[in-house]
């Protein structure tokens, strides 16, 4: 019996070891192949990074978020280029205008012309040259090309030539002589064109563009202009019993020159420029002004008419400069009134460039 028992306990341990062999087989074979899951999932695993695009009708802008560029389009045209990098900041607008900003100078371009900021030791200094502009397609400087000498802000003064009063009576004549130091004229000259008429030089063409034209007519006597009953123009004395300050006629014009420019090139890398030719006018305005005190108290009165003035009109001009000196005289070809609606006179300006686009 004995022998019996002890056969049947050995019999159970050796099945419950085996048992457990089979068991921690199990679990370290269920280990292995869980790591190598794990182990393969993260090593053969590759992560791709999509570049975000963004699209409109017609406007793109694109951000890469590798090398901080920022590119804006507009109708499918580079607008504007942002880069910013461990060197700095670098702006593009549409190849007229840049802004660089690194660690010792800061660049500002506009057309042809550069700003260079620049910190040094000793201080900081600012630096103005001219640049030519730089073309992505061939890589390489624009080559430079013919450039006028139209735009710019300007002012000159106003007198009459060839004054005929001969429809009025000898009490209203020279009734539009003029304070000459006083009748300022304005020039904005806003747009420029440049058409070369050379195709190897760069020192002749033809320059057109718009601009807008104040003429300030401030009369020598204490008068205003009046139509009368036949339709022309007559001065209107002021009541001697008041003070007047001023009195004058304005003219508002959209003027369109079309001139042919030649420029002299001297040693110094500058040059001489000529110019020739005409400029057409369109009324947009006219109005008198009387600034006056009356009793102590100060008055202004202004009255807005045609006052019989040319709704077109259009005028010799000649220019002549050499670098910040910039000298213009227009010659009217038409007279100031309309025919028979005032006396016949015929303006002309001189004057001079004070700033240059």
């Amino acid at each position: 019996m004995k022998r019996y028992l002890l056969l049947a306990l050995a019999l159970i341990l050796t099945i419950g070891s085996q048992a457990q062999v089979v068991t921690d087989s199990l679990k370290t074979d269920s280990l292995k192949k869980k790591k190598i899951i794990i182990q393969d999932n993260w090593s053969n695993k590759k992560t791709v990074k999509k570049k975000p695009t963004y699209r409109a009708t017609e406007f793109q802008q694109k951000k890469n978020i590798y090398s901080d560029t920022t590119d804006v389009k507009v109708l499918k045209k580079d607008f504007l280029k942002v880069v910013e990098n461990s060197n700095g900041t670098k702006v593009s607008l549409r190849n007229f205008a840049n802004y660089e900003d690194d660690s010792d100078t800061t660049k500002i371009r506009i057309g042809r012309k550069q700003i260079n900021v620049i910190d040094g030791w000793h201080g900081t200094k600012v630096r103005i040259e001219k640049v030519r502009r730089w073309d992505p397609e061939t890589k390489a400087f624009q080559k430079p090309s013919f450039r006028g000498h139209w735009s710019g802000f300007e002012v000159g003064i106003n007198t009459f030539a060839n004054s005929d009063y001969s429809k009025y009576s000898s009490t209203d004549n020279d009734f539009m002589d003029l304070n000459l130091v006083k009748s300022i004229a304005i020039n904005l000259n806003f747009l420029q064109y440049d058409i070369s008429l050379q195709k190897n030089k760069t020192n002749m063409g033809l320059v057109t563009g718009l601009g807008l034209e104040w003429n300030n007519y401030r009369f020598d006597e204490d008068i205003t202009l009046t139509e009368g009953d036949d339709g022309m123009i007559y001065p209107d004395p002021i009541n001697s019993d008041w003070s007047v300050k001023k009195s004058k006629l304005t003219s508002l014009y959209l003027t369109v020159p079309l001139l042919i420019e030649y420029q002299i090139p001297l040693k110094n890398k500058h040059e001489i420029h000529m110019a020739a030719g005409f400029v057409g006018g369109l009324r947009l305005g006219t109005h008198t002004k009387v600034k006056y005190k009356k009793n102590g108290n100060s008055h202004k009165d202004k009255d807005r008419d045609d006052y019989n003035l040319r709704a077109f009109r259009y005028s010799a001009q000649a220019r002549i400069g050499y670098r910040a000196i910039n000298l213009f005289a227009t010659y009217g070809m038409t007279d100031l009134f309309r025919k028979n609606k005032g006396p016949e006179l015929t303006p002309y300006t001189i004057g001079l460039t004070l700033v240059r686009f």
